[in-house]
């Protein structure tokens, strides 16, 4: 998130100054030096005034911007004069696929807004917020992006995993997955409710429990998996708490069992064995395999402000070997990169992972992920734009590319779902207990 230009002075974690003309979530509030990238201006804070929608309905969010024209394509014939904005990921789609992959340019629009507590909250973030000891988590922060002048790597990631996402909702999603030949089938369909007792507006880090999110998947497809739940549940600080929470319903077995193998890089069967339980979400995980590096920021095409693909017949959007070029709105936005390098003495399928953090929303956009022998294997993308009607930024469906088996997996997709797709309420915190999963599991 940006950070208000509140102060000019102030130090923040590790030093680091609380500059002029940074916003209140900690982005550069002005635009670049060509004029590509337009200052941030304070986003979309209501429904804009040329659309028509009900938040109450749970609808899909109508596009504001459907009248932007593509500025211009990249394909693979050009992408060479665009490979400074072209993540490896990104250039290996168009090598790999030159004769349909491309990429439709639109003007960039940095939309991403907040509530001020938010923003206030993150401001006084800057100032308390500090690593653990071991630099697995973050302690002195609450309800608000943890290190909004970030110092190091792992920083970076945590904002990813603090940023504002509106708090608790629920939501019907499917996920599918779209093999070599061009056929497809379901990976998961599922209700998700989502509890975020870090952004509890009335509680604060004293009264905290430590639990930044926690969610309740309940699938109704496939046939194979319904009736099946999951309750996962992430800490923020491990020094609060040890591990993270994990627990599985199997019809099957009619019993609820503790999950630790659902984390890290365990295959998540949603997606056909072509991402881990780890690159949930762009990256959901414990930090301490990895070793973060933090490159700086650079100028990259990242998906963004893409109302378009939720509203795309599904038919039409899960194209062979990628998704339809069409419905993907690509922006030039500046990003975070950040390296993580496997740890010597640690496990994990991925060797290096490189991340592209939106510098306005903290959202992990873009991610390259490398095998153990330093080949890129796998890369991820996500489509993310704002709900205009709380205000909040959203991670709507995101896309993993497995280069080995010429496929890929989408989750978080609205497209064949009609009505009421996604609410915004308190959930209670008996919601997400090992308790209720027992009792949502006999009825």
């Amino acid at each position: 998130m940006c950070r208000h230009a509140r102060t000019s002075q102030g130090i923040g974690p590790g030093g680091g100054e609380i500059e002029e003309g940074a916003d209140a979530h900690g982005c550069q509030r002005a635009g670049n030096a060509e004029g590509t990238i337009p200052a941030w201006e304070g986003g979309l804070t209501a429904i804009p005034a040329n659309v028509k929608y009900d938040p109450a309905s749970g609808e899909k969010l109508p596009d504001p911007f459907s009248d932007d024209k593509v500025s211009f394509t990249i394909t693979a014939q050009n992408m060479d004069q665009y490979a400074d904005k072209l993540t490896e990921g990104l250039k290996a789609l168009f090598k790999r696929y030159p004769d349909t992959f491309k990429m439709n340019i639109y003007p960039s629009r940095r939309t991403f807004a907040a509530p001020q507590w938010v923003y206030d909250n993150t401001y006084k973030n800057a100032l308390s917020g500090t690593l653990t000891e071991d630099k697995n988590g973050a302690k002195g922060v609450y309800a608000g992006v943890a290190f909004p002048i970030p110092q190091h790597g792992a920083e970076v990631i945590l904002n990813h995993q603090t940023r504002w996402a509106g708090g608790d909702r629920g939501e019907l999603t499917k996920a599918w997955l779209v093999h070599k030949n061009g056929s497809r089938s379901i990976g998961g369909g599922a209700k998700y409710t989502f509890d975020n007792p870090y952004y509890d507006k009335n509680g604060s880090d004293e009264t905290w429990s430590g639990w930044n999110t926690g969610v309740l998947i309940e699938y109704f497809e496939p046939t194979r998996r319904k009736g099946e739940l999951i309750l996962s549940l992430s800490p923020l600080d491990y020094t609060r708490i040890a591990d993270k929470g994990a627990w599985q319903y199997m019809p099957g077995q009619r019993r609820v069992r503790r999950a630790p193998s659902i984390a890290y890089d365990t295959p998540n069967p949603t997606y056909g064995g072509m991402a881990t339980y780890d690159d949930a979400y762009m990256f959901n995980s414990q930090i301490d395999r990895f070793d973060w590096k933090l490159v700086g920021k650079a100028e990259k095409f990242i998906g963004y402000n893409s109302y378009q693909f939720d509203l795309a017949p599904l038919d039409d959007l899960l194209t062979p070997y990628h998704l339809n070029p069409k419905y993907f709105r690509w922006e030039l936005h500046r990003v975070w990169v950040v390296e993580a390098d496997l740890k010597q003495g640690s496990r994990h399928c991925y060797g290096k992972r490189v991340f592209y953090i939106d510098e306005d929303s903290w959202h992990n956009s873009l991610e390259d992920k490398y095998d153990t022998r330093g080949n890129l294997w796998r890369t991820a993308m996500s489509n993310q734009f704002s709900n205009y009607a709380m205000p909040c930024w959203v991670q709507r469906a995101y896309a993993f590319f497995d280069f080995q088996v010429d496929s890929y997996a989408t989750s978080g997709m609205l497209n064949d779902n009609k009505g009421k797709v996604l609410w915004w309420e308190d959930v209670r915190a008996e919601t997400l207990t090992a308790e209720n999963v027992r009792k949502i599991g006999k009825r």
